[in-house]
């Protein structure tokens, strides 16, 4: 099943970046601006993109921690192709991209001051979400901050339909992260707080080491 979806993510990487400008209704990056403030990252902190994709927020990250470093990571090899192609284009040195499985990551303990995750823990599921998450509090530093973003259950009838076909396509289990996420983050971190974005199509969840 690991196998199939890093094929399937390495396909689709030719055309992510299409498809996210054809349908995304955040043409000044407001969301991935918004994330990137309220993680609190400062000017030289180290920060941890996970399942970084081809580096949409890595790349706003970036703006935030000039003398600092961020660090994209995912398990697709299509995907950092074409998150390196765009920082050799701009001609960032301060963005490095890794390949690696969330499960699994490859960094020592108390590195990062902060971690964020767009628009992606809900693919994390089972096992691999427990250590995904297992694994972003190790390489924590002790007042490191751990911020998600996902999508909001939407008002638009048809938007929700579609949006409902997601989580019930991840099973029961989808049904019982969304139902149960603030409290299994409130088991491993402290200081848990959800807010909805201004659009109310998003939610923002941070969390204390």
């Amino acid at each position: 099943m690991r196998k199939y979806r890093r094929k399937y993510y390495n396909f689709f990487s030719h055309f992510y970046d299409f498809i996210i400008r054809l349908h995304s209704q955040d043409k000044s990056l407001y969301l991935r601006h918004y994330l990137a403030k309220r993680s609190g990252v400062q000017n030289r902190h180290i920060v941890l993109d996970l399942c970084t994709g081809t580096g949409a927020l890595a790349l706003v990250l970036s703006d935030y921690v000039k003398d600092g470093l961020v660090v994209g990571a995912d398990f697709s090899e299509g995907m950092l192709a074409k998150a390196r192609k765009k920082v050799m284009s701009l001609g960032l040195r301060n963005v490095k991209f890794v390949m690696a499985d969330a499960g699994f990551l490859p960094f020592k303990s108390n590195v990062f001051d902060v971690v964020t995750c767009s628009h992606s823990m809900y693919e994390l599921t089972g096992d691999t979400r427990k250590r995904a998450l297992s694994e972003i509090k190790r390489i924590l530093k002790e007042d490191g901050r751990f911020c998600m973003m996902e999508h909001e259950r939407p008002n638009n009838a048809f938007i929700r339909f579609l949006y409902d076909i997601r989580i019930l396509s991840m099973g029961r289990e989808g049904l019982n992260i969304i139902k149960n996420e603030l409290n299994e983050l409130r088991q491993m971190f402290s200081d848990v707080k959800k807010e909805v974005t201004s659009t109310g199509r998003s939610k923002l969840i941070c969390a204390q080491k």
